[in-house]
């Protein structure tokens, strides 16, 4: 019977360390489940709303008006007046090319212009008499033919004549490059002494009054496009800087610029803004067309690990809960989240101090 009790006392306090064992581990549980620490932080929804889709080109700045100028004529090059960055004015002369054999010609031109001239008169005046003569039966109709020849040569003459004057004039106009119009010189391919040969490039100039983007449109964003759409310009190296513009010129065929389409935008610029603009800028095109249903959130909410991009949402507990997410295209400050939250959940957007996993968030 004693041996009875002392078995059925061991077995109460068997029971007993089990019991209180179990109530540790219980406790040491609920000590691992309860948060680390607390955090206050400002709370926001995500809504999905239907926002404006823009559509993002890049593109390069040039002046609108630009010209190669060369000459047709081949000659020595006698003096450049000009150098890069320099403004001129239209009729300025910039390169004088060596004209003596066309001075020379010339010459000749305006001699035979002299005989051409008196021997035309000379046969007006005949013309004129043999007329009369003829009239009151004085003069045959031999003569009359024979002196109206010589008056229709000596006419056709002065016409020839004329018309070397004018091939004349244009060579030398060909001689001397003038600026076609107000503008600054961006490039200057030959020195005194060199040879210019026809269609060869000597200088390059621009007008600064109206510039223009030449933007590259994808394959699958080129329908969307319009004829006099206005859209909105931004420059990396003018950072704040928007310009609004036009599409003036939509280009239907990438052949020349490989499987991108190529539009031209026209930039309505001010005097001041113009100023800051430089020919070969990088330039982002931004072009609104209807709308879609998008998630948009702060990217200062947003959190990366190397390549992941996540942020932190509340979990029913009401704790931080680090959620890897998709991003799409930015919109300002804004970005649009394509998975990983989901409309009308919480999300932490700001907060005081480091966010971790697990924090017990309490609203500011």
């Amino acid at each position: 019977m004693k041996t009875l009790l002392n078995k059925t006392k061991l077995m109460l306090l068997a029971v007993t360390a089990v019991t209180f064992a179990l109530s540790s581990c219980g406790s040491k549980e609920n000590e691992k489940k309860a948060p680390e620490h607390t955090i206050k932080a400002t709370i926001a929804t995500a809504q999905l709303t239907d926002y404006p889709v823009i559509y993002s080109f890049s593109g390069k700045l040039q002046a609108d008006k630009q010209s190669n100028l060369s000459t047709r004529i081949m000659g020595q090059v006698q003096k450049v007046y000009v150098k890069p960055g320099q403004q001129v004015k239209a009729g300025d002369l910039l390169i004088q090319i060596r004209n003596q054999d066309i001075l020379a010609k010339q010459a000749q031109v305006e001699a035979n212009k002299v005989e051409a001239t008196t021997a035309y008169e000379s046969a007006e005046k005949d013309l004129k008499r043999f007329e009369a003569l003829y009239k009151s039966n004085s003069a045959s109709e031999k003569e009359m033919d024979d002196i109206r020849s010589r008056y229709q040569m000596a006419k056709a003459r002065v016409e020839a004549v004329n018309q070397m004057d004018q091939e004349v004039q244009e060579s030398l106009r060909y001689a001397a490059i003038r600026a076609p119009y107000n503008g600054v010189i961006t490039g200057k391919f030959v020195q005194d002494g060199d040879m210019a040969n026809p269609g060869m490039p000597l200088l390059s100039i621009e007008s600064p009054n109206q510039w223009k983007v030449f933007a590259r449109i994808p394959e699958n964003e080129i329908a969307q496009l319009q004829l006099n759409a206005p859209v909105k310009v931004q420059f990396s190296s003018v950072p704040g800087l928007e310009v609004q513009g036009t599409i003036s010129e939509i280009n239907p065929s990438s052949t020349n610029t490989g499987s991108q389409f190529e539009a031209k935008i026209l930039l309505n610029t001010s005097s001041s803004e113009a100023k800051q603009f430089y020919t070969g800028m990088f330039a982002t095109v931004n072009y609104e067309q209807g709308t879609q249903p998008m998630v948009l959130i702060p990217q200062s909410s947003l959190v990366t690990r190397g390549q992941l991009v996540g942020l932190y949402t509340v979990s029913q507990a009401g704790t931080s809960l680090l959620r890897w997410v998709r991003t799409g295209k930015s919109h300002g400050d804004s970005i649009e989240i394509l998975s990983g939250l989901t409309d009308g959940e919480k999300y932490i957007l700001s907060s005081e101090g480091k966010l971790v996993d697990g924090a017990l968030v309490v609203t500011q």
